[in-house]
């Protein structure tokens, strides 16, 4: 199984398990985080060894390359001595390293290949465990409102089946009801007053003719009249 099937199996499974379960998501989710520094530690570590196996074919490429350059040399220099025998032998040698040279060159590349191949792939373990980490804050977050919203409803529901509003407009019917009452009683107190005193607002019939005596004969007459009723009296 490949790196990245790994990966993509561990954020199934647990993404799955988040939504199946009553376990708390930010548990899930940091197992998950967890799981991936797992594989980017073996990721790390396979890379590690594969550098290690490109350094040490490139050192045996470069000693490949370095004898058959040496025994290159050993059969030029054999053959100026006029040793030709020797010269085949150190040119036989020579091949041998420069077979050696290119199946080494050949493990190289394809070793070197699968080291950037891998340290891509790191690099990207990396991005995803930071996007994963990322997404976990998001994902509490979200969990924390959706807590937060299933508590409001549960007290809405509890209050409607309470009837705790119809309480409240009982409550404050039976309140104005008292003030609708004080209320009258202030207004029946105050006509009350108004009878007892309402006596001393009108004017005595004596004033009522003595006003209307003065409107049609005048001050004598009325003057007269005052006169006549102090004798009368005397």
């Amino acid at each position: 199984m490949s790196i990245f099937n790994r990966i993509s199996n561990i954020l199934k499974g647990y993404a799955n398990n988040a939504l199946d379960s009553l376990e708390d998501p930010k548990i899930i989710v940091e197992q998950a985080i967890r799981d991936l520094e797992e594989v980017r530690k073996e990721t790390t570590d396979a890379v590690a060894s594969c550098m290690a196996e490109e350094k040490r074919l490139e050192a045996l490429l470069e000693e490949a390359n370095n004898k058959a350059t040496l025994w290159h040399n050993r059969a030029v220099n054999a053959l100026k001595s006029g040793n030709e025998e020797d010269a085949k032998n150190a040119l036989d040698e020579r091949n041998n390293f420069k077979a050696q040279a290119e199946r080494l060159t050949s493990s190289y590349s394809e070793q070197k290949e699968q080291v950037e191949t891998l340290r891509d792939s790191l690099d990207e373990i990396n991005d995803r465990i930071e996007e994963a980490k990322i997404r976990k804050e998001n994902i509490i977050a979200q969990d924390r409102i959706n807590e937060a919203n299933n508590n409001v409803n549960k007290v809405l529901t509890k209050t409607s089946k309470n009837n705790v509003f119809e309480q409240l407009d009982k409550m404050e019917e039976k309140v104005n009801s008292r003030k609708y009452k004080i209320d009258s009683l202030r207004e029946l107190e105050k006509k009350d007053k108004d009878t007892d005193y309402s006596k001393y607002d009108n004017k005595s019939s004596n004033d009522d003719l003595a006003s209307l005596k003065k409107e049609i004969f005048g001050e004598e007459v009325n003057s007269d009249l005052e006169k006549l009723k102090k004798e009368v009296e005397g």
